[in-house]
């Protein structure tokens, strides 16, 4: 090959070595610029024009409103669009329990789009702090515990109070999750589809025989307790429940146990003018005094107590005192 060949081939050689560094290069460019709007977008805010943050607008598939959302992200005055972290903005909504998923979206010029899914509450239960104040709390099918807001008051009322469990609480706050709510959940489902009569009277469901025995307790106001197992389906249960009241709505009944199949039903009668299982006592409410020194559940097994005034539970849901992390 002639002088003038090889220098060709290398120059040849030349151009395409500095081609593929310049492809590597734009394509580097290019991944570290998706990383920094996905993950760090403050830090090319400087460099790109943004409108401040005029509206955020909300589509959840429960009942928290724009309003609810504004006070959590606590946002500045006159933030630009491309300055808010939208990693951290996710983790500051999904730290209220209520919240099961969210999603955040910018929407030049200025608007911030908000998607939540949101936890229904299957059950409600009372805790009391040190201080013996005591407080309410909801239940999700999941088994998440969160103080939740917004909910319509007929529909708290309706939701049966939750027994026979202790709350574990977390060291970063809040608690986890109640085990066996999914099956709650689906117990009372069936009993609001098939028999909604009969389910609006539940005012008390008792989990102490849960983990061991696999029965769910449920007191109503007719009923004192009402014993449900896993051996058949919720619905052959809740229709065993339907015509065993129908055949002894003659006579108070104290207890029912459908736990052991459809073949037997143990029935314990109440005595003769006995007063319906869960009535309201004559009383007030009682003080946070009172409550902190209720009964808890104990070895035997049996409930930590029973629904009191105006609906309100005399048991308290214990809290374990050592943390879990």
């Amino acid at each position: 090959m002639s002088r003038e060949g090889r220098r060709r081939l290398t120059m040849g050689f030349v151009k395409v070595g500095l081609g593929l560094l310049t492809f590597a290069l734009i394509a580097w460019a290019g991944w570290e610029l998706l990383r920094l709007w996905q993950h760090d977008p403050m830090r090319l805010a400087a460099p790109v024009k943004s409108d401040p943050l005029r509206t955020i607008k909300l589509t959840t598939n429960g009942v928290l409103d724009e309003e609810w959302v504004v006070e959590k992200l606590a946002l500045p005055r006159g933030v630009a669009l491309m300055e808010l972290n939208l990693d951290a903005l996710q983790t500051q909504l999904l730290a209220d329990r209520q919240v099961r998923t969210a999603v955040l979206t910018r929407k030049f010029p200025d608007t911030l789009l908000v998607t939540l899914q949101e936890r229904s509450p299957v059950v409600r239960l009372r805790i009391a702090d040190r201080s013996g104040q005591a407080s309410d709390l909801f239940v999700a099918r999941d088994g998440m515990v969160f103080p939740g807001v917004n909910f319509a008051p007929e529909m708290v009322a309706a939701l049966p109070w939750l027994d026979g469990v202790t709350l574990a609480p977390l060291k970063a706050g809040g608690f986890t999750p109640v085990a066996g709510l999914e099956t709650v959940a689906d117990l009372l489902e069936t009993a609001q589809i098939n028999v909604p009569n009969l389910r609006r009277t539940w005012r008390v469901i008792g989990m102490e025989r849960f983990a061991t025995y696999g029965e769910i307790l449920v007191r109503t106001e007719q009923v004192k307790e009402i014993t449900f197992g896993l051996r058949d389906d919720f619905l052959t249960q809740v229709a065993l429940l339907d015509a065993v009241l129908a055949e002894t709505r003659e006579r108070p009944v104290s207890t029912i146990n459908l736990s052991l199949g459809k073949k037997q039903v143990p029935v314990v009668f109440a005595p003769e003018g006995a007063a319906s299982a869960l009535a309201p006592a004559p009383v007030a409410s009682p003080s946070p005094a009172a409550l902190r020194d209720t009964p808890r559940a104990g070895s035997n097994g049996k409930a930590a107590g029973a629904t009191a005034v105006n609906g309100a539970p005399r048991f308290i849901v214990s809290i374990s005192p050592n943390p879990e992390s």
